[in-house]
């Protein structure tokens, strides 16, 4: 799964000021279970690895249950196995100017565990750089979003949630509970949630309790759209 060179690879990128120690083993089980075509990152470094790692474990995994669909006991869906699926991408936007970034390392570090293809890098300022993606890239099946201040959270709100996928689309966002601007962006998403976006989208938050700061993350799930199979009677 993540074996020696990866880890020594997000050594190299881990900054304990991030505080992204766990948050990058979760992206990288979202990922597993999700399968997101087409994956946004803002703010770049340590998790950046952990979801180019999953998107290379994907595409193995999807090749073997190709071959394991017939198999008696299966849990798998024929018609999703088979179907053709276009490669997976990471777009990644940093303008690299925080003063602890790894940022700068990224690809370098992708390159030499060989699972670099799938990562197209913009080195640029996130606010006013959502219409200069490329089309094809959108809609986001998946967006990391790690920025502390009221106004780019706002910024990424207006500019790119409508970037995402509406059916299903993954929106995590780094830290937003215990400090002031994160709750009052929360706040402004429960208000929201229960007037005027009832049914636009569902949201939770874990928190981890030992840390002071950079300690959480806030879960997002697009339903402005949302087409629910049913697969079986029961579980």
């Amino acid at each position: 799964m993540l074996g020696d060179a990866f880890q020594a690879e997000a050594e190299r990128l881990f900054s304990p000021t991030m505080g992204t120690e766990a948050v990058g083993p979760l992206l990288y089980d979202v990922v597993m279970m999700t399968r997101p075509k087409s994956v946004l990152e803002i703010g770049a470094g340590y998790t950046s690895l952990f979801l180019l790692q999953a998107l290379a474990d994907v595409n193995g995994r999807e090749q073997a249950e190709r071959a394991a669909k017939d198999e008696p006991g299966t849990t798998l869906l024929p018609d999703y196995v088979d179907a053709p699926k276009a490669p997976a991408r990471l777009h990644v936007i940093d303008n690299l100017s925080h003063g602890k970034t790894t940022a700068d390392q990224l690809e370098a570090s992708a390159e030499r565990l060989g699972i670099g293809d799938p990562l197209t890098m913009h080195v640029a300022d996130f606010v006013g750089y959502a219409d200069k993606l490329p089309e094809e890239a959108v809609p986001f099946d998946l967006v990391w979003l790690d920025c502390g201040r009221l106004d780019l959270l706002q910024h990424f709100r207006k500019a790119y949630w409508p970037l995402v996928n509406k059916n299903g689309g993954l929106i995590l966002i780094h830290s937003l509970s215990t400090n002031f601007h994160g709750q009052m962006f929360l706040s402004e998403l429960r208000l929201s949630q229960a007037t005027t976006h009832f049914n636009a989208y569902e949201m939770m938050t874990l928190l981890e309790p030992h840390k002071a700061r950079q300690n959480s993350v806030t879960m997002i799930r697009v339903t402005e759209k949302l087409a629910t199979r049913i697969h079986t009677a029961q579980a």
